[in-house]
């Protein structure tokens, strides 16, 4: 071959492998499956350092919210376990499950909906449970999971302190120093699990969605002397509250309303946050696996509470059913590919929203019959912010032997609450000059703009199917569904 042809010969074989180059860097790849862990908590409010509380200790769930989206003002759609968790798991209202109560499945009220985790199983998945996921065994889902367990705990000084509330004890809130490291509790036990599945999973023919439930800060208030130790009694003594002003009575109700006040509240608050702790070193433990195994770039992470939880607040309420921001705010984070770093959300959310958030961060077909909106849009520039977050509680009338609805709805600057659609009476918050809801604002001219906007804001969602309604025992005479 001449030089010439030679030359020539090289420059056509050149030109085709460039062609075969940027054939192969233009032909669409298809993106690597996103992992998803879900991250719940029981009864945890915002008292994280993620959310500025000052006193909570939690470097591993503010590390967490770093690396992603925090929503402010997120809400819950019922202030109480189980309505809370057939929510946001079927990715229906309260008002269309009409699930109220502590004892009914999800899979009973909506025997055709595709719950969270059975929809990402059925789009190859693997998925796996830890903990509190729905709201006990009994509750749980078979269709949604290829393992799940929540194993009752190994530890015994827990089992000491689950044993007496499970008696029945004087009601009021509860708490134990454990001897122990906290390895044997039902978290320190879900949470290694979980972290199993993280590294049996990393490089697996599937991706993964997995859940750790765990069931702190729930009563009773359970962790180890060291998360005991990071907290003093004296940091937990407050100053008096604000008068509350023209609240209806019937708005003053929790779950354990009826019982006695904590002898010492500032001890009770300590061991709140005790908890709220021991469950950042279990969330801690997760985020190591993940680190560990290079999984941020592709793995969703999500942490939530099922719903908030008042520590002795407006004269004295405990624990949670309330249609106040204390019962209804919770944590939302959000982490992971396609989430923007260290953004703050200050718009009101919903639980609601989680199912199909996680739908579309994973690039999967988002199903039918869901009453959220995913929050994707909410940290991208430009996207109109939501506007309401709305929630649903019942009261117990004792006097009357009835139950009393309320619906209430959160934009970001004021709260709208009506009681049986008004009829027992209207409360309106302006979170400006009053971020603890304590002066009713209902009865002045002012503020008859926030009414008419509320009352339409209600009429968007359907109204409550329905249903019997969970009630403090101590009211009911023992009879309320636990």
């Amino acid at each position: 071959m001449t030089p010439t042809r030679l030359f020539r010969h090289f420059l056509a074989g050149a030109f085709a492998a460039c062609l075969q180059g940027f054939a192969l860097a233009a032909a669409p790849s298809t993106p690597a499956p996103v992992n998803v862990l879900l991250i719940v908590a029981d009864d945890l409010n915002v008292a994280l350092g993620a959310y500025g509380d000052p006193l909570a200790k939690t470097p591993n769930i503010d590390r967490l919210a770093a690396r992603g989206v925090t929503f402010d003002r997120a809400h819950a759609q019922y202030p109480l376990c189980n309505p809370s968790r057939v929510s946001f798991l079927s990715g229906r209202r309260p008002e269309t499950s009409g699930v109220y109560i502590l004892n009914t499945p999800a899979r009973t009220a909506l025997p055709d909906a595709v719950l969270l985790p059975q929809f990402f199983r059925q789009h190859g998945y693997f998925t796996a449970g830890a903990g509190k996921i729905f709201h006990n065994v009994r509750m749980n889902d078979a269709l949604s999971w290829d393992h799940y367990q929540d194993p009752p705990s190994q530890d015994p000084d827990e089992l000491v302190a689950l044993r007496a509330r499970a008696d029945g004890g004087d009601g009021r809130p509860a708490w134990a120093i454990l001897s122990t490291d906290g390895s044997g509790t039902r978290d320190g036990v879900s949470a290694r699990q979980v972290g199993t599945w993280i590294a049996a999973h990393a490089t697996g023919p599937k991706p993964f969605f997995l859940a750790a439930g765990f069931h702190k800060p729930h009563l009773p208030w359970t962790a180890p002397q060291r998360s005991f130790d990071q907290h003093a009694v004296s940091d937990f003594e407050r100053a008096a509250e604000p008068a509350m002003q023209d609240i209806p009575a019937i708005a003053l109700q929790t779950e354990l309303s009826g019982f006695a006040q904590p002898v010492t509240p500032a001890a009770a608050r300590r061991a709140y946050y005790a908890s709220v702790s021991f469950i950042d070193d279990q969330v801690g433990l997760l985020l190591q696996e993940l680190d560990r195994h290079d999984l941020w770039s592709r793995t969703v992470v999500i942490l939530t509470s099922d719903h908030g939880f008042h520590l002795g607040d407006h004269g004295g309420l405990w624990a949670k059913l309330s249609a106040f921001g204390e019962a209804t705010r919770v944590p939302l984070l959000v982490a992971g590919p396609g989430v923007p770093a260290g953004r703050r959300v200050a718009a009101p959310v919903e639980l609601l929203d989680l199912f199909p958030t996680l739908v579309e961060l994973a690039g999967l077909p988002t199903p039918v019959g869901l009453e959220g909106k995913s929050l994707a849009a909410t940290w991208r520039e430009g996207t109109r912010a939501p506007e309401a977050a709305y929630s649903l509680v019942y009261h117990y009338d004792q006097a009357a032997d009835r139950d009393v609805q309320a619906r209430t709805v959160v934009t970001t600057d004021w709260r709208y609450t009506e009681w049986d659609r008004g009829s027992a009476g209207r409360e309106v918050y302006l979170h400006a000059d009053d971020p603890g809801e304590y002066r009713n604002r209902a009865a002045e001219p002012s503020t008859q703009a926030q009414i008419a906007e509320g009352r339409a804001l209600l009429e968007r969602i359907p109204l409550p199917k329905p249903g019997p309604a969970n009630r403090p025992r101590a009211l009911d005479g023992g009879r309320a569904l636990r």
